[in-house]
């Protein structure tokens, strides 16, 4: 029969048990090293190489080999969709903006900047608290529009000609 790692271990306890009985290791562990040679021979210390002081001549377990060293857990995967849903949810509860604010002012600054006359370049609060809202509402009723018209040629993917048929029938924006 071929020697396994549960014979192998059967083994090792066995001789353990037999020399533990003379050696005085067996009482607990040690903390110097064990000496090999007479008395009367030369003083140096040698270490078994399997062994450490400080499991008391024991040789240390091995680690399962389970899983590789570099792996953990892996994390636990939703079906595709269900966050989608859940953000869905989420999103629709809220009743805060969803475009940041420094970044959307920055581009009503650079439209203004662009199309209107020099001498208007300034916005109240309310007035870009006001204008972001109305910029949220039409892109939320595109965005729907468009997946509406998604949904009728029977696919889930939203594509540019979506928006353009969505832009077209609800008359919004210049129609191409």
């Amino acid at each position: 029969m071929a020697r396994t790692k549960h014979f192998a271990t059967k083994s090792r306890t066995g001789n353990r048990t037999d020399n533990g009985a003379s050696s005085s290791q067996a009482t607990g562990p040690t903390t110097t090293p064990t000496t090999r040679g007479t008395e009367g021979g030369d003083n140096t210390q040698q270490t078994n190489p399997t062994t450490s002081p400080a499991t008391g001549g024991r040789r240390p377990r091995r680690a399962r080999q389970a899983m590789p060293r570099g792996s953990q857990k892996k994390p636990y995967r939703f079906k595709p969709g269900t966050v989608a849903l859940r953000e869905i949810r989420h999103f629709q509860k809220q009743t805060n903006l969803l475009i940041p604010a420094a970044s959307f002012i920055r581009q009503v600054r650079s439209i203004t900047h662009a199309l209107a006359p020099p001498q208007i370049n300034r916005w109240t609060a309310e007035a870009l608290v006001a204008l972001q809202e109305a910029a949220e509402d039409y892109l939320v009723g595109l965005f729907s529009d468009s997946m509406l018209c998604a949904i009728h040629a029977r696919r889930v993917t939203l594509m540019r000609k979506d928006f353009e048929l969505a832009r077209r029938l609800g008359g919004k924006g210049r129609p191409w």
